[in-house]
């Protein structure tokens, strides 16, 4: 454990020096929020309320989706490509920690940074553009928090999972793009599945990408009742055991078929 917590230190304090690289994140962000706030504004048109979500919540949904989007981001991906397009993974593979618990501590230490960096500027520019994007009571912002850390890890699977086809692919440029395409669109970030038709909005709150962000997201809101809130829980639960074997599972049979390339 001290070893995985040392390199999420490491990971802060190197990301801290690029004093640049958070301006321009804030800047592209605010103008992202700016954006899909003005959308929602019009779609509404002085509609009072759309699905069960007002026009206020909706405000809120957005702000805390684009910061949510800053903490959620994850690097495995590129770390497991670039390994094994150098041949470093079969030497990482050696070491006395597992490797994808290092990947897990440098992506948390990301997230810590991005958390002071860019998360908290977020919403203290977004209360002042939108108003406060308070949530529905003290006890959804615990429940947000829990649901919040259970979708990072499915999110953080998921990544791990599609950075392993580097092992059959080595180049993974074009997949990455679609993967994060599609998670944008399936997952609620931006537009929320309960404004799809019933019959496609069924089939796609039973998969994982749900989980990572309307799942939280309506939980803050409010938009769900405790009952609901308790069904999706266990779905997410369930996603996130699941998921973790079949990780499991590919670790397994790819550090059996290691390629090594330049090394």
């Amino acid at each position: 454990m001290k070893a995985y917590l040392f390199v999420a230190k490491v990971r802060i304090q190197s990301a801290l020096a690029y004093r640049f690289n958070v301006i321009s994140t804030i800047s592209i962000q605010c103008l992202l929020m700016f954006a899909m706030a003005c959308f929602w504004k019009a779609a509404y048109g002085g509609t009072g309320n759309v699905s069960g979500v007002g026009e206020r919540e909706m405000l809120t949904y957005t702000t805390i989706s684009v910061i949510m989007g800053n903490l959620l981001t994850m690097g495995v991906e590129g770390r497991i490509e670039s390994s094994v397009r150098s041949g470093s993974v079969a030497l990482d593979m050696l070491k006395p920690v597992n490797i994808y618990g290092i990947y897990l501590a440098e992506d948390l230490g990301d997230m810590a940074v991005a958390f002071f960096q860019t998360a908290v500027p977020l919403f203290l520019i977004g209360s002042a553009l939108f108003g406060l994007p308070a949530p529905a009571s003290s006890v959804h912002v615990i429940l947000f928090l829990v649901s919040f850390a259970v979708g990072y890890l499915i999110n953080w699977m998921l990544a791990a999972l599609l950075g392993m086809c580097a092992f059959k692919t080595i180049v993974m440029g074009p997949i990455r793009n679609v993967k994060g395409f599609v998670m944008k669109l399936l997952s609620g970030s931006v537009i929320p599945l309960w404004f799809f038709p019933d019959g496609v909005r069924v089939v796609l709150e039973c998969l994982p990408f749900v989980n990572i962000y309307q799942l939280p997201l309506g939980i803050y809101i409010g938009r769900y009742t405790f009952g609901e809130m308790l069904l999706r829980t266990v779905l997410q639960l369930f996603w996130c055991a699941a998921l973790w074997l079949i990780f499991h599972a590919v670790q397994k049979k790819a550090a059996a078929a290691v390629l090594i390339q330049g090394g």
